[in-house]
């Protein structure tokens, strides 16, 4: 493969974007969040959640896959060593910067909102916790990376992609890379197509059951872990997609498959969805279908498994049929989207606080805090970015069009 692969480009911008779309959505939807502008049942609340579940149940899957795919490509142009250093350089760098300049910006947004709902301190327990608990608690729960933990879980995932080529015996490889590329192999029918979920489904929810001892209520979609060590079934999950990500790349025209089938996956996952959230959040009709229990959360792993699988599948396909070539404003979107996701939160965070006293519709509240956060974005990326060296440690030396 070469050159570069502009819907892909476009797709991975896609999916950061609908990182600040639902982060902006959260206020509303009448859940945990850090602003809550919308009481449980209120007005609006069900289309934000409904929101919540189209983005969540498959946006973070679909970065991961991005990434295994992309991080594949790099080791097959630059080698082993090569795609260390450039992953360091995109990855790990901006994590540690982060850790010290957005982090820091998203508590201080934290502290306000806790202020400015005139949230009760919290009282420290009459018994205090075992030393043990609490050591597990900071290595486990306590959110260190925020929203940057995809960073800090894609170096994980980074460095076990490199353990597995650096120990992988030569004559294996090579083995594997002739079953993977041969044209009349049973890897077309194995990955690159839909029919690849007949082995796909089954060990995303096995992810999903692994998941489920460190949940902390009902929900659909993926967990997230923003801790130091990360929650190894939400690893897991996310390290299933990667994985999948890197072989799609060894298989020559993978992507073909999914782009002839795009619009039928797209509308399996359309019909999955409200299934998926009533099992998800044990809708009344689904506990008179099955009783809670382990029957109930294995159909509704099941069908979260599928929604997010042919939903990153119907993506795939849609960006490649329909992206075919480089448009400039998308490809200044893509290099900005790294940047506006990075940046985002504590802005969209210091947005929700200060709509909060008015008297709006949420709806409108949500879309006055899209556009002026997205523009206050871009404007920063484009004037105080884009030609610095913070636009270089991201996104590499600029190619002027």
């Amino acid at each position: 493969m070469s050159g570069r692969l502009h819907h892909l480009d476009a797709l991975r911008a896609f999916a950061m974007f609908l990182g600040i779309v639902l982060h902006a959505a959260l206020a509303y939807t009448g859940g945990p969040w850090i602003v809550r502008d919308s009481e449980p049942g209120g007005a609006g609340s069900g289309a934000f959640v409904l929101l919540y579940g189209v983005i969540h149940g498959f946006r973070m899957e679909l970065f991961f896959l991005l990434s295994g795919f992309f991080t594949a490509l790099l080791w097959r142009r630059r080698g082993l060593a090569g795609m260390l250093r450039q992953r360091t350089a995109r990855i790990a760098l901006p994590l540690l910067v982060g850790l010290f300049t957005i982090v820091p910006l998203v508590w201080g947004a934290i502290i306000w909102a806790r202020h400015a709902q005139g949230a009760v301190p919290v009282e420290p327990p009459a018994d205090p916790h075992p030393p043990l608990a609490v050591a597990l608690w900071l290595l486990f729960r306590f959110p260190l990376f925020h929203h940057l933990w995809f960073l800090w879980f894609l170096c994980w995932m980074v460095a076990g992609f490199a353990l597995v080529v650096a120990a992988c015996p030569r004559g294996l490889a090579v083995h594997v890379h002739t079953w993977l590329t041969h044209d009349r192999s049973a890897a077309r029918w194995a990955i690159a197509s839909p029919r690849a979920l007949a082995w796909l489904l089954p060990l995303t929810v096995l992810s999903f059951a692994a998941m489920a001892p460190t949940r902390e209520g009902p929900g659909f979609g993926t967990d997230t872990s923003a801790s130091l060590l990360p929650l190894p079934g939400v690893l897991v999950h996310h390290a299933l997609f990667f994985a999948f990500g890197a072989l799609l790349h060894e298989v020559p025209s993978a992507l073909d498959g999914f782009a002839r089938r795009w619009i039928v996956s797209a509308v399996a996952a359309v019909v999955l969805l409200p299934i998926g959230m009533s099992f998800a959040f044990g809708a009344e009709w689904t506990r008179a279908l099955l009783p809670q229990g382990l029957t109930h959360a294995l159909l509704s792993w099941t069908v979260q498994s599928l929604y997010a699988w042919l939903a990153c599948m119907a993506l795939l396909g849609g960006f490649a049929r329909l992206t075919t070539r480089e448009h400039r404003a998308v490809r200044h979107l893509s290099d900005s989207s790294y940047w506006l996701y990075l940046a985002h939160l504590p802005l969209v965070i210091a947005g929700q606080i200060l709509l909060l006293p008015l008297p709006w519709p949420s709806v409108v509240k949500f879309v006055v805090l899209l556009v002026v956060s997205t523009a206050l974005l871009l404007a920063s990326y484009r004037w105080g970015v884009r030609d610095t060296v913070v636009g270089r440690l991201l996104n590499g030396p600029r190619t002027r069009p």
